[in-house]
């Protein structure tokens, strides 16, 4: 695996980072009826942990958490390979 510095021309290019939840496929009119404190259910239970994917490949998993008010995703392990 490359060291960080063989690495640094790199560093700058932005990655895409998505965590997956499982739920629903809704139809883009149900998205577009989406407002702030719209539920939207998924299959998995509280608890459980998401898939973390940056530039489409899985890197690790987290968990759905709340921070200031808003929605985001606790890095519970990271698998760089």
């Amino acid at each position: 695996m490359p060291g960080i510095s063989e690495m640094a021309p790199f560093l700058g290019v932005p990655l895409p980072v998505e965590a997956v939840i499982d739920g629903p496929r809704p139809k883009i009119c149900d998205l577009l009826a989406l407002r702030e404190g719209s539920i939207i259910a998924t299959r998995l239970p509280a608890g459980e942990s998401v898939e973390i994917r940056a530039g489409g490949s899985e890197i690790g998993a987290g968990e759905l958490t709340v921070l200031d008010g808003r929605l985001a995703v606790r890095m519970l392990n990271f698998d760089g390979r």
